[in-house]
C-alpha cells in the first residue's frame, strides 16, 4: 500500500524506503510518461543514498515505456530545469530529498520548458496508485550527458564577470550538491576561497539536515566567518536551490534583505519589469520596489506557486522568504548560484560591504524567525485569528495574512508537512515581541 502523503503540492517526497522506494519510484515514472507522452526526458539526482538507489528504476521505467533518456547524473536541483530548457527536452525528473533530513527521498517532475508538475497532480497520483496502460512498443534508448560546462557558462552569463573584484569568500555547501560544481563555477574568477563542508557526502557529514535556515546547523559556519573574516560568506542547502549570506562581520542576513538587493540588481538589467514576493515577509521588497520604481505582486509561498505567479504576471524576478530566488532567464526556476554571482558583482561595483548594502532595508524593520506549529488542520485557528484581528487588512490567498500600519503577520498551513507556520514583521522590536507572544498564546490555546 502506497502512503498517499508522498503526493505533495510541490513534488513527491517521503521517507526512504518505507514511503518512497524503488518500486514506488518505478510506478511514479510510468505515471509521468502516461501523462506527458514525452519522447526524450532528462534525468538527474542529488547526492543522497536514496536517490542513488531509486535512480536506476526511474530510468528503467522511462525506457520500458519507450522514452529516450538523457542521464545527466548527479546535479543541483536548478540544473535539471536548465537541462530541460537549454537542450529542448520534453521533460525532466530529478531525484532529490531537498533539505530534508537524511532519511528522506523525493522526486521533482517537469514538463517542457521546465514547467513544474505538482506531486499532487491527479493523473500522476492515479497512475501511481492504480497502474498505467501496458506499453507494447519499442524500448527507449539511454545516453549519458554532461551538462556542467554549459550550465556554468549560462549562470556566468547572468552577470558581467569582468566586473568581479577579488574577494575573500567563505563557501559552505553543507556537504551538498553545490560541491559538485563549485570548482567549475569559480575557475579563473578572482576569489580567495575559504572552503567549509564543500565535499559532497550522501550523509551530509553527519548534519541533522543540510538546511542553513536552521540556526543550529549554521552555527559552525558563523563561527568560522567571525574567525576568518571573509568579505562575505555563502551557504547553500543540500540540493543547491537556496542560498544564504553572511556579511563581513559574521552576521547571518535574513533572505528578505537579500531579495531586496537582488531586486535592485535585476532592475538595472530590466528597468520596466515587475517582481513577485510571497506573502510572509514583504516590507523590504516593497521598499526596494518603491526605490527602483517597479510593480510588485504577491504570491503564495512555495516554488511552484512563485513560478506560476511569474508566468501569470510576466515577471522577471521573484523572491521567497526562505531564500529561493527565481529568474525569467531560467524559465522561472529558482537558482542558488546566480544570486551568489549577482551579490558578488554588486559588492564589487559599489565598493560597499554587504552589511552596508542591506542596512537601508534592515533599518526600522524587525522580523521573527519563522515559527512552526505541529497542527495538521489549522482552519479553526485561522477562523479565530480572523475574528480577533478583524480591524486589520486581511487576505486569505495563503492562509491568513493580516496587516496593520506598524506590524503584520501571516499564518498558513505548510504544503510539505502536517504543520502551520507563523511569520511576523514590525517597525518596532518591542512591538514585534509583544505581538508574537500574543499570537503564540492564541495559536496554542486549546
Amino acid at each position: 500500500m502506497i502512503n498517499q502523503k508522498i503526493f505533495r503540492a510541490y513534488d513527491i517526497r517521503g521517507t526512504y524506503p518505507d514511503q518512497l522506494n524503488e518500486k514506488v519510484a518505478y510506478k511514479i515514472a510510468c505515471a509521468y510518461v502516461n501523462k506527458l507522452k514525452p519522447k526524450t526526458v532528462v534525468v538527474g539526482r542529488d547526492i543522497r543514498e536514496a536517490s542513488k538507489k531509486m535512480f536506476p528504476k526511474i530510468i528503467n521505467a522511462l525506457i520500458d515505456n519507450g522514452v529516450n533518456v538523457k542521464d545527466a547524473g548527479q546535479m543541483t536541483n536548478p540544473m535539471i530545469g536548465f537541462a530541460i530548457f537549454n537542450y529542448g527536452f520534453d521533460g525532466g525528473l530529478i531525484l532529490s530529498g531537498s533539505h530534508n533530513p537524511i532519511g528522506y527521498g523525493g522526486i521533482k517532475m517537469f514538463a517542457k520548458n521546465a514547467v513544474t508538475i505538482p506531486g499532487e497532480d491527479k493523473e500522476i497520483k492515479k497512475g501511481t496508485l492504480e497502474g498505467c496502460p501496458v506499453y507494447s512498443g519499442p524500448a527507449g534508448k539511454l545516453e549519458k550527458i554532461d551538462i556542467v560546462k554549459d550550465y556554468i557558462k549560462f549562470v556566468r552569463s547572468m552577470i558581467d564577470v569582468k566586473k568581479l573584484k577579488r574577494k575573500k569568500i567563505l563557501l559552505d555547501p553543507m556537504y551538498g550538491s553545490v560541491g559538485l560544481i563549485l570548482n567549475n563555477l569559480l575557475e579563473n574568477l578572482p576569489v580567495d576561497r575559504i572552503d567549509f563542508q564543500t565535499k559532497p557526502d550522501q550523509k551530509f557529514g553527519g548534519l541533522p539536515e543540510p538546511n542553513p535556515l536552521n540556526p543550529k546547523i549554521r552555527k559552525k559556519t558563523i563561527e568560522l566567518a567571525k574567525k576568518k573574516k571573509p568579505d562575505f560568506g555563502v551557504m547553500w542547502d543540500g540540493d543547491g536551490d537556496r542560498i544564504f549570506f553572511i556579511d563581513e562581520k559574521g552576521n547571518f542576513i535574513d533572505a528578505p534583505y537579500i531579495g531586496a538587493l537582488l531586486m535592485e540588481v535585476v532592475a538595472k538589467k530590466h528597468p520596466k519589469a515587475n517582481f513577485i514576493v510571497d506573502f510572509r515577509i514583504i516590507w523590504p521588497a516593497q521598499k526596494a520596489a518603491k526605490k527602483i520604481g517597479i510593480k510588485l505582486y504577491t504570491a503564495k509561498a512555495g516554488y511552484r506557486f512563485l513560478k506560476e505567479a511569474m508566468k501569470k504576471y510576466n515577471s522577471t524576478f521573484a523572491s521567497e522568504m526562505t531564500a529561493h530566488y527565481f529568474f525569467k532567464e531560467t524559465k522561472y526556476m529558482d537558482s542558488g548560484v546566480i544570486p551568489f554571482l549577482m551579490i558578488w558583482e554588486l559588492i564589487s561595483t559599489t565598493d560597499k560591504k554587504l552589511s552596508e548594502l542591506v542596512a537601508p532595508y534592515k533599518k526600522g524593520h524587525y522580523m521573527i524567525k519563522q515559527r512552526k506549529y505541529m497542527i495538521e488542520d489549522p482552519s479553526e485557528i485561522i477562523a479565530k485569528l480572523k475574528k480577533k484581528y478583524s480591524e486589520g487588512q486581511q487576505d486569505e490567498k495563503d492562509g491568513l495574512t493580516v496587516g496593520y500600519k506598524d506590524w503584520r503577520f501571516n499564518f498558513r498551513p505548510s504544503h510539505t508537512e502536517p504543520a502551520a507556520k507563523l511569520n511576523l514583521e514590525a517597525k518596532d522590536k518591542d512591538l514585534m515581541t509583544k505581538k508574537t507572544k500574543e499570537l503564540n498564546k492564541l495559536i496554542i490555546k486549546k
